[in-house]
């Protein structure tokens, strides 16, 4: 069920990314973000209502779960705003790929805030996601083993790409300490 849940997530990020580079050429990245809560928010509303209180009851809220949820929303709209920006200002391609170094620090911070540890395998995979960050940035640059790192300080895409990849991680673990201090829906 995993697997199927992970591909799916990977499909409509795909989604999201496209229409977001669409819509902030057409309209300014501060409405694309706003607009994409503002419309979002109704459904999971409505889904978070319906697994709460009709079907599981309302949870236990554990001290710590607003604050969980406030520290949440405030780096999603960060990260959100970030990549909106990344998106309009760099390629697509580049942009969506150097997102994912987000694992690197998802890594880290989850290690040293819920002690976290991956396995060898996790660990494999991070690494190969990295090490093709690194190679598209390479081919593209044609310049030297160093020109993927100077492009992250150069261009505003990639600048705005790293914002986005760090305010990512937390933005994960503060909402799975939500759940963990409720439920998954109510969190």
């Amino acid at each position: 069920m995993w697997f199927l849940l992970a591909l799916a997530s990977a499909l409509f990020q795909v989604l999201r990314n496209m229409t977001m580079k669409q819509l902030g050429h057409r309209l300014d990245e501060y409405i694309n973000v706003w607009g994409r809560f503002t419309f979002l928010l109704p459904f999971t509303l409505v889904l978070a209502w319906f697994m709460v209180w009709r079907v599981k009851g309302w949870p236990d809220l554990k001290p710590g779960f607003v604050s969980a949820c406030l520290a949440f929303g405030l780096c999603q709209g960060i990260a959100t705003l970030a990549l909106s920006k990344a998106l309009k200002l760099g390629d697509i391609s580049i942009v969506t790929a150097l997102w994912k170094v987000s694992l690197i620090i998802l890594l880290v911070m989850g290690y040293l805030t819920l002690r976290e540890q991956p396995s060898l395998l996790g660990l494999a995979g991070v690494f190969l996601s990295t090490a093709g960050v690194y190679l598209l940035n390479v081919r593209r640059a044609r310049l030297s083993p160093l020109a993927p790192l100077v492009a992250l300080v150069v261009e505003p895409g990639l600048r705005w790409t790293l914002v986005a990849a760090f305010f990512y991680a937390p933005s994960v673990l503060t909402i799975k300490q939500a759940a963990l201090l409720s439920d998954p829906y109510t969190g």
